[in-house]
């Protein structure tokens, strides 16, 4: 192998990096209905879109690793307040085992010193990247499951979760006047650790998700988010506040217009009640992952928006 270049990428070059991303991801294990064809788009929005929004606000995390003209994969990552996010990281099979993967973590690992972060996460989707994270000191936290259920079942199970606790769909009138902004901003403080305004708008004016809040009393205290094909994010202050939360976005995404008769979504098993409840309401597990740290996470209650922005 030649020397490798590793440089960040922007929005005009993300287009070759989604259908990458999409086709390695449908080679992995539970992951194959996502594999591009004649009836679906190469690139899938939620790769795609995420992305571009990715290259816009954390450029110097987006880094691609080449030899001359040849791609040979790369890292997306991203800093919110002093998180640094590892959220896919994708070579080619053949160098999985190479300097590749290392260099790529290495540089966004930089990325993120540079940027100020003292915590970082990782998703491993593989075995193989679950074992890069160790070597860079990052430990594992919990096993991330993919789970698959029937449309008819997500707008059951949607329905039950959330009559658990008052929620209500936030208007577009209120989004307007970025009502609830304040309160998304502290639950993502206080459970996650760290402020998104960024993705939020990205969510709501680009994306056009639909989004739900639910109160404990006076207080909100968990929202949820449901578009096409995307379940979450998910934030809850409290396990009961979050299920209620999990239930509007299970009801948006199963609503929302697809071409697909199934819905699949990324769920941290510390939020074991969520997983006890979707598979007790039929769901299956497609796929599993890890989720890496170099320090605990706050809270357990939270469902990830995608494989990009976790």
């Amino acid at each position: 192998m030649g020397k490798i270049k590793v440089l960040p990428t922007s929005r005009v070059g993300i287009g070759p990096l989604a259908e990458m991303a999409a086709e390695l991801r449908a080679m992995l294990p539970g992951w194959e209905d996502t594999q591009p064809g004649p009836e679906r788009p190469r690139g899938p929005a939620d790769l795609r879109l995420d992305l571009e929004h990715l290259a816009h606000h954390d450029t110097n995390g987006l880094l691609v690793a080449s030899e001359g003209a040849e791609v040979l994969g790369f890292v997306a990552s991203f800093v919110r307040s002093r998180y640094l996010v590892l959220s896919q990281l994708w070579v080619l099979p053949e160098l999985a085992a190479s300097e590749v993967p290392r260099t790529l973590v290495r540089r966004a690992l930089v990325f993120g010193e540079r940027s100020g972060t003292s915590k970082v996460v990782f998703h491993a989707l593989t075995p193989w990247q679950l074992a890069l994270g160790v070597q860079f000191a990052l430990a594992p936290v919990f096993p991330c499951l993919r789970l698959g259920l029937s449309l008819e079942q997500t707008q059951l199970l949607g329905h039950q979760l959330s009559r658990l606790l008052p929620g209500a769909e936030v208007t577009k009138e209120a989004l307007e006047r970025r009502a609830y902004f304040a309160d998304l901003e502290r639950l993502d403080r206080l459970v996650r650790g760290f402020a998104r305004p960024m993705d939020h708008e990205y969510w709501l004016l680009e994306r056009n998700f639909q989004l739900a809040v639910v109160r404990e009393g006076e207080r909100i205290t968990a929202y949820g988010y449901g578009g096409a094909e995307q379940c979450g994010p998910v934030v809850g202050a409290t396990e009961e506040a979050a299920l209620a939360a999990l239930g509007w976005a299970l009801q948006f995404a199963a609503s929302a217009p697809s071409e697909k008769r199934e819905l699949s979504l990324l769920l941290p098993v510390s939020f074991a009640k969520a997983v006890e409840q979707l598979l007790e309401g039929a769901g299956r597990v497609l796929a599993a992952s890890f989720w890496l740290a170099n320090e605990a996470p706050r809270a357990s209650y939270f469902v990830p928006a995608s494989l990009s922005l976790l």
